[in-house]
């Protein structure tokens, strides 16, 4: 009789909850036929399922019998502990403390100290093996994981692993849960996955988590209210928006500079449209109805349609936002740019899209591209270490200025290195600097070539063990000026010392010696008696150099330049930086060293054009090296991403010579 008590009363709390909207609604969405059935069928089908699955037993606490049904709940008058299932394993050494803080992208852990970044790694990789530490209130962590997994997800491409991987992480880690959900939806609408999208919004609306969070602390026009001096118009304009998770925007200057960009944007297009007769609102509700029935199918007036129409509003606001942060991207030499197609196949929903909202932000994005201000040193140090190639534009200018002052040349290319320390192609700016300024200063063009020779041996992938670069002749009047740098570069080579090879320099110049002048009669005669003695004159005379850690050798191109090849003896420098299984030729290992100095991303202009200087073709040459290293990998090594070549750098460093 109990039984039957408990099971009425659950039955009529069901019963009256499921007669809420809220309810209807959920349960007629997760319907496949949700559009033809009434509330009341919905609705006894809601309470239905539950029953099904729902079985509850009152039990005394003298019941001795235990039941191994786990569907079964008990109620007893003793305290029941339910298991969620979190399995955190204690993590024995001590838990690197991590003060809190908002963590907005992976970037962040740039200001973790060495022992959390080293309980990072050993948290992430004890994640990803299926063991979870528990954290002890230090949430910063697992937050970083969150976007540390969504940065993985832009080189695999594989949505199902990334939702798997961050329901996990919500499930042990209850906090970054809405978050996750939150980003992931994000992902899958730069995607087009519009089925996934809704699915994820309805799981996430109805998930009672979602009411506990400070999730409104993560929206942009919150965040940034104090820092930009936002009114409310402008808070609320900005929190349409989700939180931008790219590098770029991971640079807060720049996401800074888009947002003032976006909402300049935003006010003139207010104004052209009331300019024309309309507003805003009534323009975007507009496309929306468009979108939500044409494109999507929906009927006017049901659940989903009303669910798509603020949907829809939100993806025209961040694809105003792409064309902006476009917009600055360019301003800043950035080469990548975000899609900013959309995924409408109806054709007019596309074109009322494009008609409305897209061609107008367009025209309108030039005339308040002056509002952008100039990254500042520190954002340009990041640019340029994301976008390898970015110094070719600075380095350009630079030459264009040139008024025949070497001293501001050569200040403004050291300068310009400054900026790309953390870029791994920082050696080709001096390089093209020393060749530029040769026909001017001798000692500003040795002065760059040291520079590029330095930045080169303190690269990830040193190119010196057959390096062949040309330096101008007119560099070197005599021998002994041409030896006397030749020295100055063997010791570069071992000791790495820079100030000391740039103090060296000056000297070629500075030494002047009394020239020889021989009787050849007298010699020819010597000759004869002292011919090992000749030999080693002789050989002193040539234009090489030799000791005994390294060779350079000097040869004549033309009446202009020479070519100096350098050649270290040492068994390191003659290795192969890659698995010697591998059998790779010098252009395989040249392409993939090419790839390491630029972020494992290349243009694949760039790689036909290297291509091409060395005889090769640029699809057979990669293809080649994929097909040498998917024995190892059991995957494509070097992947095509629209314009540019990638490498995954976990698989560069499987290929690597350990």
């Amino acid at each position: 009789m109990t039984e039957i008590i408990v099971i009425g009363i659950v039955v009529y709390i069901i019963y009256a909850i499921s007669k809420n909207k809220k309810t209807e609604e959920y349960a007629g969405f997760t319907n496949t036929n949700r559009e033809q059935k009434t509330k009341e069928e919905i609705r006894d089908e809601f309470i239905q399922n539950l029953m099904d699955n729902m079985k509850v037993t009152l039990k005394s606490s003298e019941d001795s019998n235990n039941s191994d049904d786990n569907s079964i709940i008990d109620v007893t008058n003793k305290a029941y502990k339910i298991d969620f299932g979190d399995n955190l394993k204690k993590y024995t050494i001590g838990i690197p403390y991590w003060k809190h803080q908002y963590i907005y992208s992976y970037s962040e852990i740039s200001d973790a100290s060495i022992e959390q970044l080293t309980f990072y790694s050993i948290f992430k990789n004890n994640f990803l093996s299926g063991e979870y530490l528990d954290l002890e209130g230090n949430t910063n962590y697992a937050f970083i994981l969150l976007f540390d997994l969504l940065n993985e997800y832009d080189t695999h491409k594989d949505k199902s692993k990334l939702e798997s991987q961050l329901k996990i992480l919500g499930k042990h880690y209850p906090k970054t849960k809405s978050y996750g959900t939150s980003f992931l939806i994000q992902k899958m609408e730069s995607d087009g996955n519009t089925e996934d999208v809704l699915r994820l919004r309805t799981e996430e609306r109805y998930n009672p988590q979602n009411y506990y969070t400070d999730y409104d602390y993560w929206k942009l026009g919150n965040k940034y209210k104090s820092k930009l001096s936002l009114n409310a118009d402008e808070v609320n304009l900005l929190n349409y928006l989700p939180h931008p998770n790219n590098n770029f925007c991971d640079i807060e200057f720049c996401c800074i500079e888009v947002l003032k960009l976006y909402i300049a944007v935003i006010s003139d297009l207010k104004a052209k449209y009331l300019s024309e007769g309309t507003t805003l609102k009534t323009e975007f509700d507009f496309v929306s109805d468009i979108v939500a029935r044409k494109h999507f199918k929906y009927r006017k007036g049901s659940y989903n349609y009303n669910y798509s129409i603020e949907s829809n509003i939100n993806e025209f606001h961040t694809n105003i936002f792409k064309h902006c942060e476009n917009t600055v991207r360019e301003l800043y030499g950035h080469k990548r740019k975000l899609k900013t197609d959309t995924y409408y196949t109806h054709e007019e929903a596309k074109e009322e899209f494009d008609t409305r909202i897209s061609s107008k932000v367009v025209k309108l994005l030039p005339n308040v591209t002056h509002k952008v201000a100039s990254p500042d040193e520190a954002t340009d140090i990041e640019l340029y270490s994301q976008s390898t190639s970015r110094w070719k534009i600075k380095f350009e200018d630079i030459k264009a200025n040139f008024k025949n002052d070497t001293d501001e040349f050569l200040e403004s290319v050291l300068y310009l290195g400054k900026l790309n320390k953390k870029n791994p192609s920082v050696e080709n700016i001096f390089f093209e600097a020393s060749k530029f300024i040769a026909k001017y200063d001798k000692v500003s063009a040795l002065s760059l070539y040291i520079h590029y020779l330095y930045y080169d041996l303190n690269s990830t992938a040193f190119n010196n063990k057959q390096l062949t670069k040309t330096i101008q002749k007119s560099l070197f009047k005599t021998n002994e000026q041409l030896h006397d740098f030749e020295k100055i570069v063997s010791e570069l080579i071992q000791d790495k010392d820079l100030e000391k090879a740039l103090k060296s320099i000056t000297e070629i110049y500075k030494v002047k010696r009394k020239k020889i002048k021989l009787d050849r009669s007298a010699i020819k005669d010597v000759q004869q008696q002292h011919a090992g003695t000749v030999d080693l004159l002789n050989e002193y005379l040539q234009d090489d150099f030799e000791d005994e850690n390294n060779t350079i050798k000097s040869e004549e191109i033309n009446n202009e330049e020479i070519k100096i090849e350098i050649t270290q003896k040492n068994e390191m420098s003659s290795n192969s930086a890659f698995l010697s299984e591998l059998a790779l030729d010098s252009i395989q290992i040249s392409i993939l060293e090419l790839f390491s100095k630029n972020n494992f991303s290349m243009l694949q202009s760039e790689v036909e054009e290297f291509a091409k200087s060395k005889g090769v073709f640029k699809n057979q040459v990669i293809e080649s090296i994929n097909e040498i290293c998917y024995e190892i990998l059991d995957d494509v090594l070097i992947e095509e991403e629209d314009d540019y070549y990638t490498i995954i750098p976990e698989y560069f460093q499987n290929i690597a010579a350990k």
